[in-house]
């Protein structure tokens, strides 16, 4: 055990007074369930034919070993996968990425700590005694290891303190969780209406006082010398494993003595506190946790079976054919032992002729009383055996006693009806199994090394999944497999899985029209087809793939696939807009060349007629030189003659 890491404020006293109430309040929960643990202690006797209680009669007809053995295989045979999904369904890939590594080495955590044994042994408390109880714990191998530094050189050298002694350090070799069932002899827990409201639970250890002391802590060495406190007793020692929820403390508390050998603070961190699933009771009232022996159900029948088969017994053992014979006793004796084939002679052979023959001779003893009550009894044994199974929930199918008159029809419905009552066992087993695999998540997140993480899930895990992993469990819906501890029937399962292949085909058949003459419609078609399938168990690959699907209608519905007959319509009208717009643009081309024409004649035209005035102005301004010199030469020849 650990040391105790706040013992120091705690006199002798006041540990005193502390194992005292845990003891006290333990005393208190054993008077409370008084009742129902000799129930308990009477049903397991039987249940093992009476091999650990001397006192204890073995039954005539062990109907309890014979129910039990049937019902526990058929709700429990397999230790379940986890079925780990991120809540909501997160589509982010690192979310994914993480619930597949938490699946992955919870399996590896399933297989080394052989969790289906545990869990069988469990569901066997719970239809024998009443209860079944399973546990979760955190264990870790660390060794001493030396610390490496760098010499001068850059080689790696181990490190070494002042006085040149070489240095270690305390590394973590091994992380696990073990799964371990308790005994419901050794489980109490505090007053509650249900589970989630228990103040404390209580696991009780059968230590040997050699080992007891090699556990006790150097705070109490006084007390464990005192000779007050001291063991009388050299033989076994009962140690008290409390988990009290509202100081957030464990306590180990000797029984014998009230001596606290250790006080832990919460070693786990678990979101409920208390290192066990919720115990499976099959038999209980809403409001209340005092479970109930199931065999106390069944109890006055099961007696009853018990004094029938006693009387069977007893009459058969005076069913002995017995006769008497007026003659020599030799004669007979060597009659009876006479072989096959083999002559006897007989004195007086012809007075035994005379009589009437050998069976007038011989006079038997009257059984056939004996042999019409044996028949009764056992008449009357099958029908109180067919009232226990219709208590029980056994029906003669499932057992494999169909009767050879009866028809297919019936032997089905006989089943279905057996079958629902066996399906609720299975649900309380599967939600254990649910709790024990969430106990073990959150072991894991809080306490794994991510060497431990890698190793287990054999991936290399990048940083950001790692830092996902350690932190706490809300993006994940941890779940059990759908069947996965229960190993169903092969041909029932084959129907089963045919009738869904059936069922399949018929509805793509005729929602196929449906999807093609609209594409959008592919989204509604996948929902409805995803709540028919999950009608099935279909196992969490399936129905990741059927997740899937839904999602590609969906993407399809966004983005419809392309439609070959629309295309070629599609083409068929792009290449005639096309047509139309060449020749639109042909025609545009013409009436634009014939505008432009029409602009450029009409341009040469005025420019023609600007160059007409042009010419006219030019002509006119000529017109008006020439009449300018001519005036300039008149005037100079009449300058000349004057």
């Amino acid at each position: 055990m650990d040391d105790m890491t706040d013992q120091q404020g705690y006199t002798r006293d006041d540990l005193e007074r502390m194992g005292a109430k845990w003891l006290e309040e333990i005393a208190a929960a054993e008077k409370r369930e008084d009742k129902w643990m000799k129930d308990a202690e009477k049903a397991e006797s039987i249940f093992l034919a009476g091999c650990t209680d001397e006192k204890s009669d073995e039954a005539e007809f062990n109907i309890l070993h014979s129910n039990v053995e049937t019902i526990v295989p058929s709700i429990y045979n397999s230790a379940g996968k986890p079925d780990i999904r991120p809540r909501h369904n997160n589509p982010d890939p690192l979310i994914k990425q993480v619930s597949d590594i938490f699946e992955r080495v919870i399996l590896a955590m399933v297989d080394d700590s052989r969790m289906d044994a545990e869990v069988e042994q469990s569901a066997q408390d719970v239809f024998v005694a009443g209860r079944g109880i399973v546990r979760v714990k955190f264990d870790a191998d660390v060794s001493e290891q030396p610390v490496m530094t760098v010499d001068a050189m850059g080689q790696p050298v181990p490190a070494v303190d002042d006085k040149g002694q070489p240095m270690t350090q305390p590394v973590v070799t091994n992380e696990r969780v073990q799964f371990e069932v308790v005994s419901w002899r050794d489980f109490r827990m505090g007053p509650a209406s249900r589970w989630s409201d228990v103040p404390w639970v209580a696991f009780r250890h059968c230590i040997p006082q050699e080992t007891l002391d090699k556990l006790e802590d150097p705070e109490l060495a006084e007390l464990q010398s005192d000779p007050a406190t001291a063991q009388e007793s050299k033989g076994d020692v009962h140690v008290w494993e409390i988990w009290c929820k509202d100081t957030g403390r464990v306590y180990f508390i000797v029984a014998e003595n009230n001596k606290v050998l250790s006080i832990k603070d919460d070693p786990l961190g678990l979101t409920g506190f208390f290192p066990c699933a919720a115990p499976v009771q099959p038999i209980t009232a809403t409001g209340k946790m005092m479970p109930v022996c199931p065999y106390r159900v069944y109890k006055t029948l099961a007696e009853e079976l018990d004094t029938l088969t006693k009387r069977i017994h007893g009459l058969a053992s005076v069913l002995v054919a017995r006769g008497a014979f007026a003659g020599p006793l030799e004669a007979l004796d060597d009659l009876a032992e006479a072989i096959d084939g083999e002559i006897v002679s007989v004195p007086d052979l012809e007075n035994i002729v005379q009589a009437g023959g050998l069976d007038k001779a011989i006079m038997w003893w009257p059984i056939d009383r004996i042999i019409q009550v044996i028949r009764e009894l056992n008449a009357q044994r099958e029908q109180t055996k067919q009232a226990i199974y219709e208590i029980t929930g056994i029906s003669d199918i499932i057992r494999g006693q169909g009767a050879a008159s009866e028809t297919a029809t019936a032997q089905q419905i006989k089943t279905q009806w057996g079958s629902l009552r066996i399906a609720k066992m299975q649900r309380m087993i599967a939600r254990q199994v649910r709790e024990l695999f969430v106990l073990t998540a959150e072991i894991i997140s809080l306490h794994f090394s991510p060497e431990t993480l890698q190793k287990l899930s054999g991936l290399q895990i990048p940083q950001e999944a790692m830092q996902l992993l350690q932190k706490p469990l809300d993006h994940y819906r941890i779940d059990v497999e759908s069947d996965s501890t229960v190993r169903a029937d092969l041909q029932k399962g084959r129907q089963e899985m045919a009738e869904f292949l059936n069922g399949t085909a018929q509805y793509f058949a005729a929602m196929a029209p449906l999807v093609q003459a609209g594409p959008a419609s592919a989204e509604p078609v996948a929902e409805i087809y995803g709540a028919f399938a999950r009608q099935f168990n279909l196992g969490k690959q399936a129905e990741d793939a059927l997740d899937r699907l839904v999602s590609m209608a969906k993407e399809m519905a966004k983005n419809p696939p392309p439609n070959p007959d629309a295309e070629r319509l599609q083409a068929e009208m792009q290449a005639k807009q096309e047509s139309e717009t060449r020749k639109y643009q042909l025609e545009m081309q013409r009436l634009g060349l014939d505008v432009q024409l029409k602009r450029a004649d009409l341009t040469l035209k005025e420019r023609q007629l600007g160059l007409d005035e042009k010419v006219a102005e030019v002509d006119a301004a000529a017109r008006l030189v020439e009449i300018e010199m001519e005036d300039d030469q008149q005037r100079a020849v009449a300058f000349g003659e004057q």
